[in-house]
């Protein structure tokens, strides 16, 4: 005969076993979400130190790895990938094919190079390393677009490389639907009268300066430059930067001054490339020399312990929020 004892006993027994199953999953849920978001951080920062431990110059051992990590972290990743040799030097390109739009194009790169005897952490590791993360987690997905990521050799010589490479998609008729380029995204300061502007933007962008400067000038936020045909594709950039509690100002550059000189400053980089081809095109930056003083090492050395790797995950996350909405 079983006693009440025992009876209760066995209950016990049993609220224990299933309750342990849930608390374990509960706790490994967690658990998975915290060591997702750790990754994501200890990865971005491993491939910072990787990428800027040495100069990457056209012919030098250390360019000649970084272009090969590139390549590996694109086929890893599940990216068909080309090594476009032009010449002079090396792009990376990795295409993932889009189901239902194949033909039309959505790119997101950053180059490689830097300027001799300089590590070129923020310039460009940073941008490169975002374009790892942007690529992994898109990569996860399938898009109606297809999605390409590159890694442009030779910006720092006048954007030879992606200029070399436009010059063939345009000659084939590549439908680029839009282009995102990360150009030093890693350096921030909260101090105030650290950001600089250039010449003339009070004339040209007046509410931008005017906010920026009752932030008494601090270096806390990431600027998007962008021609008027990529305005419809970041129209919801200001909320998704707010859910990322992420600063951020918009500069819309019209057709008529992309080719001006008084725009030299917001054409220094490869998303120029694309304007001139007529593709619609965002450059990603935390404004260069404007914040950074090591820029190109010219009052030190611009190394990996100068990168936020918080500010710039948080504009990895943004910008890729967006690029998903415009491979649809």
């Amino acid at each position: 005969m079983i006693s009440k004892k025992s009876i209760h006993l066995a209950i016990l027994f049993g609220l224990v076993i299933t309750t342990i199953p849930a608390c374990y999953q509960r706790g490994k849920n967690e658990s998975l979400q915290t060591l997702s978001i750790a990754t994501q951080e200890e990865q971005y920062l491993q491939d910072i130190k990787i990428i800027s431990e040495m100069p990457r110059v056209s012919g030098e051992a250390h360019h000649k790895k970084i272009q090969h990590m590139c390549e590996n972290r694109f086929k890893e990743l599940g990216f068909q990938v080309e090594l476009h040799d032009y010449g002079t030097g090396t792009n990376v390109i990795g295409t993932i094919l889009g189901k239902h739009k194949p033909m039309e194009k959505v790119f997101v790169s950053a180059h490689y190079d830097t300027v001799p005897n300089c590590r070129g952490a923020d310039d460009n590791a940073s941008g490169v390393a975002g374009v790892f993360a942007t690529a992994k987690i898109l990569a996860e997905k399938q898009h109606n677009r297809t999605l390409v990521v590159a890694c442009w050799d030779e910006e720092e010589k006048k954007t030879v490389g992606s200029k070399a490479y436009i010059t063939r998609e345009k000659n084939n008729n590549a439908d680029i639907k839009i282009s995102y380029v990360y150009e030093m995204i890693g350096y921030k300061r909260d101090k105030p009268n650290f950001q600089l502007l250039p010449k003339g933007f009070e004339f040209l962008y007046p509410h931008q300066v005017k906010a920026i400067k009752n932030n008494q000038n601090r270096g806390d936020f990431i600027a998007l430059v962008y021609d008027e045909y990529a305005a419809t594709y970041i129209s919801s950039i200001q909320q998704i930067a707010k859910n990322n509690n992420l600063p951020i100002f918009q500069f819309e550059v019209s057709t008529k001054m992309k080719i001006s000189p008084v725009a030299k400053d917001l054409r220094r980089s490869d998303h120029s490339v694309f304007w001139d081809a007529d593709y619609p095109a965002v450059m990603i930056t935390d404004t260069a020399n404007f914040r950074n003083q090591n820029y190109h090492c010219l009052n030190g050395d611009d190394n990996a312990g100068s990168i936020n790797v918080d500010f710039a995950l948080k504009t990895v996350n943004t910008i890729t929020s967006i690029i998903e909405e415009s491979l649809k």
